[in-house]
């Protein structure tokens, strides 16, 4: 009989505890309402029940809202979910299955709106962390996260956590989310782990998909690049050029590449090929200027070598330094053209100008400059 009332005397407890968390948790007394049903989970029945941990669920959830309470609550966030989890396994016929996700939004969108602020002011370790518990958090409601997913490898890789961020790019990748723009910080981040292998199969795989698209394109390119791997990198571009013709991008990088090897002739064709599919493509017309300004400046070289008394080599010397000049200036004046605040291109023909003896083509960019 003694053994018999204990039992319903400390079931009597259990339920009051239930009870008493709940009022405190109505009244806005959230440490009270935590103190009371952790003390209510010592009792296996009260643990074997939905509202319990439904209930404690909803404890947590204004801690987390409280900001006050969160040094005394480190854990709420994970408490929170636990809990839930705990509720929806319990509720078998789904009778609470509205107020469970309702709770589980709401701790969703505390984590976000925590993130976002975060990011706002740069602290994109705080922010990676809270992206992440969005995402966990919507695993739970059976959603595809894909704005924590994202952002959240953003934050990790400025956060310095490289692992947790390339894993983060590659499931925004595998979702189709950002892509295929995702892919060039997918590369970065494995060539920054020391994956170079990882990265060309990534690039590989990745243009399959894309076949034409310049930042996949670009990123092998500079694989090759970083290694000086130049006749590579040229090898890969002219199969491109193979398979897409028109598309003047894959000519210019293919015309710089070829530069790194001294293929001027080859590098002078490449421009002119991207210049003939888009005539206004400022990067070739530039491009091509400078390739001509540095001919003519080699051929100049080559001139002040000459023996002064062989004045007929000299001349001619001196006269296809002139014509690689105006070829210069002929391009860098449609680069101009192109884009007239561009520092560099005004500062590329005014040499131009000054080597092709243009002293009023000179004085215009001169005063192009004072204007920036």
């Amino acid at each position: 009989m003694i053994t018999a009332g204990l039992v319903v005397t400390l079931n009597a407890f259990s339920q009051a505890d239930v009870t008493s968390a709940f009022n405190a948790n109505k009244q806005g007394d959230f440490a009270k309402a935590a103190e009371y049903i952790e003390k209510a989970l010592n009792d296996p029945k009260a643990v074997a029940k939905e509202k319990t941990w439904r209930y404690r669920g909803d404890i947590y959830l204004n801690i987390v809202g409280t900001p006050e309470l969160e040094a005394q609550f480190p854990n709420a966030f994970q408490l929170c979910i636990e809990s839930y989890s705990k509720s929806i396994e319990l509720d078998t016929k789904k009778d609470y299955e509205i107020e469970i996700n309702t709770g589980l939004s709401k701790l969703r969108l505390i984590a976000l709106e925590s993130a976002f602020q975060q990011y706002e002011a740069n602290d994109f370790c705080k922010a990676a962390s809270n992206f992440s518990k969005s995402k966990e958090v919507s695993i739970k409601l059976g959603l595809v996260d894909t704005i924590s997913i994202y952002n959240g490898a953003f934050c990790a890789m400025k956060c310095g956590l490289l692992e947790q961020a390339l894993a983060g790019f590659q499931e925004s990748a595998k979702i189709g989310y950002s892509v295929p723009e995702v892919y060039g910080p997918i590369v970065k981040l494995q060539l920054d782990l020391g994956k170079k292998a990882e990265a060309l199969k990534t690039i590989s795989d990745a243009r399959q998909v894309y076949p034409k698209d310049e930042g996949l394109l670009t990123e092998e390119v500079n694989i090759y690049l970083a290694d000086s791997n130049y006749t590579k990198a040229i090898e890969i571009l002219k199969a491109l050029t193979i398979e897409d013709p028109k598309n003047e991008m894959i000519w210019v990088v293919l015309a710089s590449t070829n530069e790194k090897l001294g293929r001027t002739a080859d590098q002078e064709a490449a421009y002119l090929k991207a210049l003939e599919i888009n005539p206004n493509y400022f990067d070739a017309l530039f491009n091509l200027g400078a390739t001509y300004y540095n001919q003519g400046i080699n051929k100049t070289r080559e001139c002040g070598n000459i023996d002064f008394k062989e004045k007929v080599k000299f001349a001619d010397c001196e006269k296809a330094a002139s014509e690689f000049y105006s070829k210069a200036v002929t391009q860098l004046e449609l680069a101009y053209k192109a884009s007239p605040s561009d520092k560099d291109v005004i500062n590329a023909l005014k040499l131009a100008y000054t080597s092709a003896g243009n002293f009023e083509g000179q004085k215009k960019m001169e005063e192009a400059l004072k204007k920036l």
